[in-house]
């Protein structure tokens, strides 16, 4: 029983295709209908953007145009059926049962509904072909041996007689026969073709990816056909490149030689190209407006989405482009953080998580994370003109792109000064973001050897002296955090090699000093701080890319 409660709390947005398109894409979608309806069908057209970009919601409203019984639409989710060991078998199996799905609905029209059964008939022997051809032999773990038996499969599909004259011996030959017999009948149905959508092809390893565009193949020669493909054409072109390495390509490593079978590739199997336009900063508006109109929002949150969340929106654009996946991420992330802690303040919620967001502001927010509280002191200073705020502290930090100056400038940053530290906030946003929480706690770490570093300038004189032991104590603490941090980090070995090199540092910093040609000296201090600090960054770089290993895997 749904309860007035449950119908004003905070939801979700999922990621689904928006129902309403917005974008342009109505248009985009009765211009590909047309084609599909009007021209011979034997060709694919190819949906091509990035990840997030609405390729999903331009197929839904390309198929929604064609929405007619003169047609027959194949919907094949290829990531679905990723773990089979042949995508063509899950494909023409889907076919079949879209013929079905088409015949029930004929039953009105017997001659047409049978005609579009013997279709699927002849489709399902196919199917069941490949099927018992197929045999796995699954070893320990998630290790599997498949192989392909060709004599069951053309048994299975009344194509193997005892004269090899008289039979097909390849089974691919077979099924393409039995396919053509099969579609020839097409012209003769009601139905004047047989649309298939296939999405989320970029979802599954580049080399499964292959398989399906290459199974996809058997269909091209075939009458009836139209393929609508939505994919990234970087995976394709990673895909390409994974299966024909450049140094296998005859010619491709000669003088001067442009080797271009990736693109080739992709311009022979998909006729009618079309790669979505970015989404401008411009049309976020538009985006929001679809939001607004379809996620049936309660009018609480509907109310904060619009008057406070809407104008965090613009900064995560990059390069005044938006990705509307990545807009629901953010909405989300923000919901669930304020559903769990209402205690937290809203906007420096908003105003922590779009640093976090922008992947090319990564430097500034591992800042805050390893010292939050100096941060919060330097933003303060730099928003009231002090340009060199950050610089003093974090030399890394010297040069910031335009766009961060804008944002750290602007009164969306302001909520960031309002707290003693931004700890609580961190690890809020962190859950919701696939944190590895001792990462975190690494970062805290960076934050205190620069308070250290900081300290040793300003207090010891020369190394090894009296006043060195108490930082040298507290630095040799961090470093065996840190050392036993990256023993874990099993695939990221640089990190052990980069806590070696800071212990061994930390070592020569409490050492008794050495006699070198009139001795030691406050400059031997300022050298070892140099070093130490260089060090550090490389350790806070290290930091980085695990983060991004956690964060970015968990948005593709």
């Amino acid at each position: 029983m749904t309860t007035t409660a449950d119908r004003t709390a905070p939801r979700i947005l999922l990621d689904t295709p928006a129902k309403q398109p917005e974008l342009g894409f109505p248009a985009i979608a009765a211009a590909l209908a047309t084609i599909i309806r009007t021209s011979e069908p034997r060709f694919a057209i190819g949906i091509f953007g990035s990840w997030g970009s609405g390729k999903t919601t331009l197929m839904n409203a390309i198929a929604d145009e064609l929405a007619s019984d003169q047609l027959v639409i194949v919907q094949f989710n290829a990531w679905r059926y990723e773990k089979e060991p042949h995508l063509i078998v899950p494909l023409l199996d889907t076919v079949r049962s879209a013929l079905i799905t088409w015949a029930r609905a004929a039953q009105r029209r017997p001659e047409a509904a049978e005609r579009a059964r013997g279709i699927a008939r002849k489709i399902g022997t196919v199917v069941r072909a490949f099927a018992t051809g197929l045999s796995a032999q699954v070893g320990l773990g998630s290790v599997a041996k498949v192989t392909f038996d060709v004599d069951k499969a053309l048994q299975a599909m009344g194509a193997a007689e005892s004269d090899p004259a008289d039979s097909p011996q390849s089974m691919y030959f077979a099924a393409f026969s039995q396919l053509s017999a099969a579609f020839d009948e097409v012209q003769a149905a009601e139905f004047a073709r047989i649309v298939v959508f296939v999405d989320d092809l970029d979802r599954c390893l580049p080399a499964n990816a292959l398989d399906l565009i290459e199974s996809m193949k058997l269909f091209f020669d075939l009458p009836g056909f139209v393929f609508v493909v939505g994919v990234d054409q970087d995976v394709v072109e990673r895909a390409v490149q994974e299966k024909f390495p450049a140094h296998t390509r005859p010619g491709a490593n000669g003088p001067g030689a442009v080797d271009r079978t990736e693109l080739e590739y992709v311009k022979k199997i998909f006729q009618v190209p079309y790669a979505l336009p970015p989404m401008t900063a411009v049309q976020l508006d538009d985006l929001m407006r679809s939001i607004y109109a379809t996620a049936d929002l309660g009018e609480a949150q509907l109310g904060d989405l619009k008057n406070r969340v809407r104008r965090y929106l613009g900064y995560i654009a990059v390069e005044g482009r938006i990705n509307p996946r990545e807009v629901k991420r953010f909405i989300n992330a923000y919901t669930l953080q304020t559903m769990i802690r209402p205690k937290l303040d809203q906007d420096t919620v908003l105003a922590l998580q779009t640093l976090e967001f922008r992947r090319e502001w990564e430097e500034m927010y591992d800042v805050v994370l390893a010292e939050s509280d100096v941060f919060i002191d330097a933003l303060g200073h730099y928003r009231t003109g002090d340009d060199s705020a950050f610089e003093n502290l974090w030399p890394q930090l010297g040069l910031l792109p335009s766009d961060l100056i804008l944002y750290l400038r602007s009164p969306a940053a302001e909520p960031l000064t309002r707290q003693p530290n931004l700890d609580e906030y961190i690890y809020s946003l962190h859950a919701t973001r696939n944190y590895n929480s001792a990462l975190t706690e690494g970062y805290r770490d960076v934050g205190k050897l620069r308070k250290e570093l900081r300290r040793v300038t300003a207090e010891v004189r020369t190394l090894g002296d009296a006043s060195a032991s108490a930082p040298a104590s507290e630095m040799s603490a961090i470093a065996a955090r840190l050392a036993s941090f990256a023993q874990q980090q099993k695939d990221h070995r640089r990190l052990v090699r980069i806590v070696e090199t800071l212990q061994r540092a930390v070592a020569r910093l409490s050492a008794s000093p050495v006699q070198e040609g009139g001795g030691t000296g406050p400059g031997d201090v300022a050298e070892w701080v140099r070093g130490t600090g260089e060090t550090v960054d490389q350790l806070q770089r290290e930091l980085r890319v695990i983060r991004d290993s956690f964060v970015w895997s968990a948005t593709s």
